[in-house]
């Protein structure tokens, strides 16, 4: 039986991995920060974001064989690399905690505003506990195949709202200092990379055609970005910076601006599925890093995933008192308490890599 998962399958988990942060706290907070610039802040970010990149995929590089939990150990030896993978399995809980909060307060106020959130959670849950019931070779077939059906959702989205574009809304460019740029391009980094480090609970020895991964792995990439920057360009060329800035899900409004040969009108619900194929695939690809490092400390009764995800649920729905105060402490705090330790520790990992290698 060939265990062996597509390179293509693997490289489409980056693509939506990368999107999860954005909905309704990235999108709007670089919004409203950098106004009609925010497109320049997402080329730049995007740059910035392939040095990163290229620090995962060395990581990634690392004992081929081995997944992170053990890579970590092996360079930092037994008792270092168990706290490390502690902090990082809580990193996780944390990043899944915010994703199942985050698609019941988007579906509360896009779709089934008279729905009990427990509800919601649930149902979404279902498919993320049986999809990791699988293994990553499932996962990432399906990933691939959502992933098609959202390239044809944004190739819909751009034929409905390329002839609204007012360019005098995009303009002046470069009104803003380039340190308010810049930092609000390695805040695009940090929401758009960080998360997929869970990737790495994945041996590269696993993968087929090696060859051509990392091809493959920046070609998602890309495509992310440039789904980001039409986003972007879009948004602001539409409503304008001073009116964007107002909206909650800048990107859901955006969708309700489509009419197709002047009858076609309401699809926003249908298009706007990209962002719930987002959230699922990262509660997917969170989930399986947990349940993962579940099988790494020898733990395979199933019980102990279903109490994570019950607790994961009880607290998602308990975390924020209202959606604004939510929304605050995830767009000031998530950089500090998730994206920058994971930068930090991959950079480290990555020095202490290559000193090794030398000295072999």
């Amino acid at each position: 039986m060939n265990t062996k998962i597509s390179n293509k399958g693997f490289s489409s988990l980056i693509f939506f991995t990368s999107q999860a942060m954005f909905l309704g706290v990235g999108i709007t907070q670089i919004i409203n920060s950098s106004k009609q610039n925010s497109p320049l802040v997402v080329i730049l970010g995007s740059i910035l974001g392939l040095c990163v990149l290229y620090l995962f995929l060395k990581l990634f590089n690392y004992e081929k064989d081995l997944n992170i939990f053990l890579k970590l150990e092996k360079l930092y030896g037994k008792v270092i690399g168990n706290i490390l993978n502690i902090l990082l399995v809580l990193l996780v809980a944390f990043y899944f905690i915010y994703t199942l909060w985050s698609i019941q307060i988007y579906i509360q106020n896009k779709y089934l505003d008279k729905t009990p959130s427990i509800i919601i959670l649930i149902l979404f849950l279902i498919p993320i506990i049986y999809s990791i019931s699988k293994d990553i070779k499932t996962i990432s077939k399906l990933s691939l195949i959502i992933f098609i059906i959202a390239i044809f959702e944004i190739l819909l989205s751009i034929f409905g709202l390329v002839n609204l574009i007012e360019i005098d809304n995009l303009k002046p460019f470069f009104d803003t200092t380039f340190s308010n740029i810049l930092k609000n391009s390695l805040y695009f980094v940090s929401y758009f990379l960080t998360p997929t480090f869970m990737l790495l609970t994945v041996p590269k020895n696993q993968i087929e055609n090696q060859k051509s991964l990392n091809k493959h792995i920046i070609i998602f990439y890309i495509f992310g970005c440039i789904n980001f920057l039409l986003l972007f360009t879009f948004i602001i060329g539409i409503f304008g910076s001073e009116l964007a800035s107002l909206f909650y899900y800048p990107e859901f409004t955006l969708l309700k601006k489509i009419n197709y040969f002047d009858f076609i009108q309401h699809v926003e619900n249908i298009l706007s599925t990209q962002w719930l194929f987002s959230l699922f695939i990262s509660g997917v690809t969170s989930l399986y890093y947990v349940n993962k490092y579940l099988n790494y400390k020898n733990i395979n009764k199933k019980i102990f995933l279903y109490i994570f995800v019950l607790v994961a649920l009880i607290i998602s729905t308990m975390l924020f008192k209202n959606t604004t105060i939510g929304y605050n402490l995830v767009r000031n705090y998530f950089v500090f308490i998730y994206s920058i330790p994971i930068l930090i520790l991959v950079i480290i990992s990555v020095i202490i890599s290559k000193f090794k290698k030398s000295k072999n």
